[in-house]
């Protein structure tokens, strides 16, 4: 079972498909991001919560990431998902949670920049794709590409644990973990 682990909505849960094509973080994932998102924050003298923060939340599924950042003070966040199955129920974990207001959900493909990018600039990107997607090094250097990434953005990328993720010049990495069958990656995005 998929539940909230923190803010407002701690312990909530999350309505999740029976799929093998759905792959949620792990709740040890997810709180190792959220631990990372709030050391960083409180180091970097800004608010421990995500106050005015603007999330977009890529390969969303069901909305996991996007919907912790929501409770915890996320001022929006806008969801892609191309499965329209896992689009559906993470429609209802939005209405659920009665976050309508903040949330934008898009039921296309990631690569399909036009609709997401002119509703940034974000400052917190999670991206958690399926392990085998191909392309997986490129992703950052597409947002970075897209213009959609606040100064100063955090981008949070989860992938398998023998995977490698390029670091872009115009980023740096912030943190590298291996969490079991699961990799996390933090960077932080330099250029303004």
């Amino acid at each position: 079972m998929l539940s909230i682990l923190g803010g407002d909505w701690s312990g909530r849960k999350l309505a999740v498909p029976d799929s093998d094509a759905l792959r949620p973080s792990a709740g040890r994932v997810k709180a190792c991001i959220f631990s990372v998102l709030e050391s960083y924050r409180l180091k970097s003298f800004l608010p421990s919560r995500f106050e005015d923060c603007r999330v977009l939340d890529l390969f969303a599924g069901v909305g996991g990431l996007g919907l912790e950042a929501l409770s915890r003070g996320a001022a929006k966040a806008v969801f892609v998902e191309k499965d329209r199955r896992h689009a559906q129920f993470l429609k209802d974990n939005i209405r659920t949670l009665k976050c309508e207001a903040d949330s934008t959900l898009l039921i296309q493909p990631v690569d399909q920049l036009s609709r997401w990018h002119a509703l940034g600039p974000f400052h917190l990107v999670f991206l958690d794709p399926p392990y085998a997607l191909e392309g997986l090094p490129s992703l950052l250097t597409t947002l970075q590409l897209s213009k959609v990434l606040a100064p100063g953005a955090i981008v949070v990328f989860e992938h398998g644990p023998s995977s490698s993720v390029d670091c872009p010049p115009e980023f740096t990495v912030h943190s590298e973990r291996k969490l079991g069958p699961a990799g996390l990656s933090v960077f932080l995005y330099r250029a303004g």
